[in-house]
């Protein structure tokens, strides 16, 4: 616009100050819609056809006399088309044509500011206007259409690469199930039929079996749910912090058993593992156990877990435990998973081991 103001001589010398305003205008609006990179919002986008608008009548004041019924290009008809694009872009094929009928709208304005009475135009210079004004709505279509499918491709291709990216995933699954956890497996079965022919089965030697059995376990999880699980702000993997407790508690073995990692609020988190090692450390001083099972359940509603022992099991009655001041299960256990709006079921299992069950909301 400004090379074919300074070179094109087509300013009248009275109205120069007009067309040089109308210049630096656009120049400001349309730097600061590219330096800020500003969204295409429907304020802008109506800021945008005002001011294309505003510059076609515009340029009906500032050019010579009749100068819209001549050849010569116009100082302000690049940026109208580029106003008009933009709402297609963002509006796609209605917003275009909107747009482009609007200042098709205004030419007739600008052709009276010209000093070109519409009503005095011949057929031939009539139908030069309505071409141009025509050409503003087939550039809002053309562009919108072409928006249109630019999107449609764009959406079919994520949705191909996404497909890609599945069977991908799933044949480096299949290969890395097939040649790792399923290879073990069939040592597991192997082994545990040894040991089953032999029949004189020694407990280490099922404690070690368990332990390559959730070893694989752990190798699938982690297949399926592949990296690190990388809790919200505020929460933490509560499997995660239970899966810390094997070999805290002395000869006693501890096997936790989880589905998953469950997430839940910290603060949730540190009551549930403060009373499960509360269970555990009670186990310890009074079970006689070698073995306990942490076991965490995620189902609908809640969260449940499981401490389990193989220890001498005791008749558990609320009263008694009182008297006899044995408040870790019912202060640092019950009351701490109540505090959290969960509930406790204890059950002694005399000479079957223990259970006590934490169900959480």
């Amino acid at each position: 616009m400004a090379i074919v103001a300074a070179i094109g001589g087509q300013v009248r010398e009275q109205a120069a100050t007009l067309a040089v305003a109308a210049l630096v205008l656009t120049l400001g609006w349309t730097a600061w819609l590219t330096l800020a990179a500003v969204r295409r919002s429907d304020l802008v986008l109506a800021i945008d056809l005002a001011l294309a608008v505003a510059l076609v009548l515009a340029g009906g004041l500032f050019h010579p006399v009749q100068h819209v019924l001549t050849n010569h290009p116009s100082v302000t008809g690049a940026y109208p088309m580029a106003a008009v694009a933009a709402w297609a872009v963002v509006r796609r094929v209605s917003g275009g044509v909107l747009a482009g009928g609007i200042v098709a709208a205004v030419l007739p304005f600008a052709y009276e500011l010209n000093r070109a009475s519409v009503a005095e135009l011949s057929f031939s210079q009539t139908l030069a206007m309505t071409a141009s004004g025509l050409s503003y709505v087939l550039v809002g279509a053309a562009v919108g259409t072409a928006s249109t499918q630019f999107d449609r491709l764009a959406q079919a291709l994520a949705r191909s690469s996404s497909e890609a990216a599945r069977l991908a995933e799933g044949e480096r699954l299949a290969a890395r199930i097939h040649d790792d956890v399923l290879q073990h497996l069939a040592l597991l079965q192997r082994k545990g039929l040894d040991l089953a022919s032999r029949g004189d089965v020694r407990p280490g030697e099922v404690r070690a079996l368990m332990a390559e059995v959730r070893a694989q376990e752990k190798a699938l999880r982690d297949l399926v749910v592949p990296g690190a699980l990388v809790a919200p702000p505020g929460s933490a993997s509560l499997t995660a912090f239970l899966e810390q407790l094997p070999g805290s508690y002395g000869d006693l073995e501890v096997l936790v058993l989880a589905s998953g990692p469950v997430v839940m609020p910290e603060i949730e988190t540190a009551e549930v593992v403060a009373a499960v090692k509360e269970a555990l450390t009670n186990v310890v001083k009074h079970a006689k156990a070698t073995q306990a099972w942490v076991s965490v359940f995620d189902e609908d509603p809640g969260t449940t877990v499981f401490v389990r022992d193989n220890g001498v099991g005791f008749t558990f009655v609320e009263d008694a435990a009182m008297a006899a001041g044995r408040l870790g299960l019912l202060v640092s256990v019950r009351a701490r998973i109540e505090r959290i709006g969960g509930t406790v079921a204890i059950n002694g299992r005399p000479g079957r081991g223990a259970e006590i069950e934490l169900r959480l909301p």
